[in-house]
């Protein structure tokens, strides 16, 4: 159809690359018979035929996109199928405090994915150490890489000396890829390790979700505190991949709390972040100080000492109800309300 047409014509295509993997978008002429898959082909009336590793067992309509990994050497068949969701007639409302020492602190005083840091710090460590041994390659390939610029510079044909001195050095550089500073086995190494991070954190949401068995979470917008390196390599290269690593798990930590709530229908809210973990919420007095391996403890005037991971899930339960502090308060607006609301008490 002409709408079609128009679609395919302006449908932004990724740029093919012989390193990563191409795809390509199926919208009606795929079929499968058992385990043959067909799909359109740039030849008019001609179709492509695989054998896949298993039957189609999926609904026949809609688009599918057909994946070609160069790095698995595999084709694969992705479609959109609607996840099961869950039935929940519970009103219980929580809220959660994330971290990166401990992943889900809940103002039901549970604590779920404790010790995530010895998980993380570990993985810090062995590609800190990693990344360290590949440096003085990296450095070795910058210098062979300017070599070879020097040589190209000149506009006269390279005479048999410079000839020679070229291949030398692109042989170098050829060694360097194939056994120094290649990416295949670091790449993959570090898939791995994303997987077991990605496994501790939904293992973390899914026993949450099951021990609190909430109607409603109220969650603050992912703002961790820089966790301390004294108990891990704090080398240059392990600062790097510890950044690298937190803003990865950041974000997951927030997908999978949505993906797992919607999935079990539980309501998730975000509130203001804002000052949670520096109010007492029992007599919102501010806390006097953090202290602990990981800044988990704190101490109030009046209530004493307590966890302020569940004290700071307190106090985002409480900003679900709150008609002063909504979620685009300004955050020195919303001091001013908490230092006035201990002025009047």
């Amino acid at each position: 159809s002409y709408l079609r047409r128009i679609t395919y014509r302006y449908h932004y295509r990724a740029r093919k690359s012989g390193k990563l993997g191409s795809s390509m978008k199926c919208d009606l002429n795929w079929a499968f018979e058992g385990n043959t898959f067909s799909f359109s082909s740039d030849v008019p009336r001609k179709q492509f035929s695989v054998e896949m590793t298993s039957p189609w067992s999926y609904p026949r309509t809609g688009d599918i996109t057909v994946v070609l990994d160069r790095i698995k050497q595999r084709l694969e068949v992705h479609k959109l199928i609607s996840s099961k969701r869950y039935s929940n007639d519970s009103k219980k409302a929580i809220g959660i405090d994330k971290g990166l020492a401990t992943l889900l602190s809940c103002s039901s005083g549970n604590e779920y994915g404790e010790n995530f840091s010895k998980l993380a710090n570990a993985i810090v460590d062995k590609y800190g150490k990693r990344n360290a041994n590949r440096q003085p390659y990296m450095s070795l390939r910058w210098q062979l890489n300017q070599q070879l610029e020097q040589l190209e510079k000149a506009n006269q044909p390279l005479s048999k000396t410079a000839l020679r001195k070229k291949i030398k050095l692109l042989g170098k550089l050829k060694n360097l890829e194939q056994n120094n500073i290649g990416r295949k086995s670091y790449d993959k190494s570090y898939r791995l390790a994303q997987e077991t991070v990605r496994s501790f954190i939904n293992h973390a949401i899914n026993r949450m979700i099951e021990t609190e068995h909430p109607g409603v979470i109220a969650k603050e917008d992912l703002t961790f505190l820089k966790e301390k390196g004294g108990k891990s390599d704090n080398s240059r290269f392990a600062r790097k991949m510890r950044k690298r690593l937190n803003s990865w798990t950041k974000g997951q930590l927030d997908e999978r709390i949505v993906y797992l709530s919607s999935k079990n229908s539980i309501e998730t809210h975000d509130v203001n972040p804002a000052y949670t973990s520096q109010y007492c919420p029992i007599c919102g007095q501010h806390f006097e100080e953090r202290y602990g391996s990981h800044h988990e403890l704190t101490k109030c005037k009046k209530c004493g000492e307590m966890n302020a991971n569940i004290a700071a899930a307190k106090n985002i339960l409480s900003r679900l109800t709150d008609e002063e502090i909504t979620l685009y308060t300004p955050y020195k607006r919303v001091k001013e309300i908490l230092d006035s609301r201990i002025k009047e008490a």
